[in-house]
């Protein structure tokens, strides 16, 4: 009997340890399963927001009158850079919605005027491919933490597009085009933050934003990548 308990209590500790891996995923230092990353990579990331205090208003989003401000967590590089891929290339939903909850404690002040989420939708054949929607993940954790609802559904990704990631500036804004129609109503007024992993050149942001009848967007975004506006 106490051989067959344990069995299954190894069984068990690898099932865990495969759906919470007790390691890093970033830098692969032993940790408890449930803190995703390590304290040092944690640490590397709350010390890289310091350069985006503040909410931004003068980039290329916001001169385009379709958001009010942009906030962001910092730059997509070091260890955010690396968490982020782990997340999106890694099977680590986990690891968005917790980037997401502490965003939203470290980025209270900011979001603090935020009524609704909206995460920017996968096309549905990208989403059976990952098996999860990485911007709804992060949406989840600020929820969590601001205790505002997400609206998932209203925005949806009609296009399949080809990955941004692989075209020029010019590329991605054609790319884009149309690929996105909304499918509900926000209620009147309402201050909506949408919801993504990383600003290149806003070519996401801004054909999501094109397609929703509002004119009361921020964008709030994990990083964003080097040289972009």
């Amino acid at each position: 009997m106490g051989s067959c308990v344990g069995l299954l209590h190894n069984a068990g500790r690898v099932l865990l340890d495969f759906a919470y891996p007790p390691y890093c995923v970033v830098c692969k230092a032993d940790i408890e399963a449930v803190a995703i990353l390590c304290a040092r990579c944690w640490l590397a990331i709350e010390k890289a927001k310091s350069e985006h205090e503040h909410s931004t208003s003068d980039d290329l989003l916001c001169k385009s009158h379709i958001f009010k401000e942009n906030i962001i967590l910092g730059d997509f590089s070091g260890i955010l850079q690396e968490a982020i891929y782990a997340l999106k290339f890694h099977n680590q939903p986990r690891l968005g919605h917790e980037l997401g909850r502490r965003m939203a404690l470290w980025r209270a002040e900011h979001l603090a005027s935020i009524d609704y989420l909206l995460p920017v939708p996968l096309h549905p054949a990208r989403l059976r491919e990952r098996g999860y929607n990485q911007s709804l993940q992060i949406a989840s954790g600020l929820a969590a933490a601001l205790g505002v609802p997400i609206c998932n559904g209203l925005l949806h990704r009609r296009k399949n597009t080809r990955q941004q990631a692989l075209l020029s500036a010019e590329e991605r804004g054609d790319n884009l085009r149309g690929a996105f129609s909304q499918v509900g109503q926000l209620p009147v007024g309402a201050r909506v933050g949408l919801v993504d992993d990383v600003l290149t050149t806003g070519a996401t942001l801004q054909a999501c934003a094109q397609a929703l009848q509002t004119d009361r967007l921020s964008s709030i975004v994990l990083a964003r990548a080097k040289g972009a506006s």
